[in-house]
Formats: C-alpha cells, structure tokens, sequence
C-alpha cells in the first residue's frame, strides 16, 4: 500500500538594497515542497533465480605413474581412447624385477623345505617320546623349536616372495574404472622411474560420462539450497541448450576467505556433448526467506558506511539500518529493525537526513 508525504523545505531569499532612496523590501518565504511516496512493509519470502560461474570437472581423474623402474614394452591405447575399468592400458618390462621375483621364489621353496623337514623330525620325536624314556625332553623341545623357527623362516620368506610377485603385476598397467584417456606422455622404449616428482604421468584417465559441477555459493544464499535440488546451466561453448543436474554434495562449511559454500552437482554426460574444463552459468533456484521483509529496491539507501531505508516515524524520518537478501522483479528482501506494516519511503535517497520533518 502506498501513501502520499510531503516533506517541506522552506527557502529564505536574502534581500538586496537599493541603490535608491526607497525603503529595501524583503520578500516572503517561498516554500520548495518536494512529494515522496510511502510504501506499508510486507513480511514475504521473495523467490529469486541465482546465476553463478562454474566449471565441469570429470566425475572421476586420475594420473597414472609407474610403480616400478621399467621400460615402456607396448602401448595399446592412446589420447582420446575409451577405456573399461579393468583394461589392459600398457606393459612394461624391467629384467631386474623378474629375477627378484625368480630369486625370491627359489628361496621361499628352500625355506619350506627346511620346515618340512624339521617337522616331519618332531613328529618322529614326539610319537617316540610316547615310549617312557626313549627320548629326551631336551631333544624334543629343540625339535619344536626348530620346526616354529623354520615355519617363521618360511612364512617371511613367501612374504617377500609375495612381495616380488606384486612388484611384477605393476607392469602391467590397468584402468582403475571407466573412462577415456586425456593424455598420453610416453612411447614404446621409453624408460620410466617411480618416485620421479619432475616426471609427467604416463597417462591421464578421465571419467566423461559423468561429471562434477562445483559452485561457490555466498553464505547469504546457501542456506537457500537443498541436496537432490534439480538446477540447469547453460555452457557458452553449446549456445541455446540448457542442462540439469541434481545437487549431491554440500560442504556444510564456509570458506573462510570468500565466505561461502561449496556445492556439488552430478550431471550425466552420456552423450558426451560436455567436457571437462567448460566453464558454464549455473542458475540455482532461491526460496527466498520465510523471516524476510518485502520493500522495493529503491528505497534501500546504500553508502560506504551503511545500508538502511527510511521509516516514516511520528512525522519524522528514520533511518534503520538494515541487511538485505534476494532481489527480483525490483522488490528485495531486508532484515533489521523494522516490522510488517511500517511505512518507509518508496524511492529514498542520502539527502533525507535523520529527524527531518516529515509533513
């Protein structure tokens, strides 16, 4: 509901003399009256639509590096290949973990035959010893120790063994999950070393058919957003399609320098028409605040040192600070001092000052 106000300056013309003899006249107050238009609060939540920045990362990336010091044997994929979860990607060679391997073996087999020997001595031992006197407790007691010896000794060395053998699997190099290949730094015959910090990866993997959209969301609207809320984007590099998304993650935290929240949104790309790296425009649906207060834009005041809108209190203006929340269609949402029913003025400025008469 609008009201009509005036608000009544009141101009003094300062009087000039005459050069005559005539008596100087002074002329009568002229009042310069300017009219303001109030507007009674509302208490409404004002539905908004956000758009925000963003950027598509693949679901899923991984850098591949090899885990053991080898020569590059055959490459059966390259920069662009799809891949499954599982498959075979390169093999590598390197002599020196083969004969570890082999050496390690050879040793494991010696241990276990040792233990089996020692044991099939106690077992001897110990069914003669079920003849009184026939053997000795000192002779016994040896013979089972030897034998937990030689079964330590053997169970270490199938370790190692084991060992070996998993150094050996490395070379062969498999997809950790489905997905396409999005670099390829090597060639057959070259030689690689783990551990090298310097060193590009061998190969990059990519999960494309479902990919990651991460926002950072102000705090004053993330408590707006709901998880499995459906969003749409649009990405500048695919004019005049709009995608969804559903929101799956929240980080329920703020950053502390930027002061907002991270939110994440699953988008299926099956048919690959999106690619990592796009940055899009994100619009995220507001709900709007229950607690929040209805005034149009214009009769929020902003300054260097405030926000406020001007309350018509008791013929006089009053400026009450407030904070604000989502805008649209020219109405905006404010928190502060002020309640349902108030009237303010509709289209405010700096030059109403505090106290000013309001007629």
């Amino acid at each position: 509901m609008k009201k009509i106000i005036i608000i009544t300056l009141t101009t003094i013309l300062p009087s000039f003399g005459l050069v005559s003899c005539h008596r100087s006249e002074q002329k009568a107050p002229t009042p310069n009256t300017k009219i303001y238009s109030l507007y009674s609060i509302k208490q409404q939540a004002l539905p908004t639509t956000l758009r925000l920045p963003a950027q598509l990362n693949p679901y899923e990336t991984v850098n591949i590096y090899p885990k053991v010091n080898g020569y590059i044997k055959d490459m059966y994929v390259d920069m662009g290949s799809k891949v499954k979860q599982g498959q075979v990607l390169m093999l590598m060679e390197a002599p020196e973990v083969e004969q570890n391997s082999v050496g390690a073996h050879e040793t494991y087999l010696k241990a276990q035959a040792t233990y089996n020997e020692s044991k099939d001595k106690y077992s001897r031992l110990l069914k003669a010893a079920e003849t009184s006197g026939a053997v000795s407790p000192n002779d016994l007691q040896a013979a089972q120790s030897k034998m937990q010896a030689d079964s330590a000794w053997g169970n270490s060395e199938k370790a190692n063994w084991m060992s070996m053998q998993s150094m050996k699997d490395y070379l062969t190099v498999r997809a950790p999950f489905d997905g396409t290949i999005t670099q390829r730094n090597i060639h057959p015959g070259a030689l690689v070393t783990m551990g090298n910090k310097d060193a590009k990866p061998m190969l990059e993997l990519q999960q494309t058919t479902k990919l990651r959209l991460q926002v950072n969301v102000q705090e004053t609207y993330a408590t707006q957003l709901g998880a499995n809320q459906t969003i749409s984007f649009t990405a500048e590099g695919l004019p005049g399609k709009t995608f969804t998304g559903i929101i799956s993650r929240q980080a329920n935290s703020l950053d502390e320098k930027f002061r907002s929240e991270t939110i994440e949104i699953d988008v299926l790309n099956t048919d690959s028409l999106l690619m990592p790296g796009m940055y899009v425009e994100v619009l995220l649906p507001l709900k709007g605040h229950e607690n929040a207060l209805l005034v149009p834009q214009s009769a929020v005041v902003t300054s260097t040192e405030r926000k406020y809108v001007i309350k018509a209190n008791d013929n006089k203006a009053s400026l009450v600070d407030v904070q604000t929340g989502n805008e649209n269609n020219g109405m905006v949402e404010v928190f502060g001092r002020i309640a349902p029913g108030d009237s303010i003025i509709s289209i405010a400025d700096d030059n109403i000052k505090q106290n000013q008469v309001i007629r």
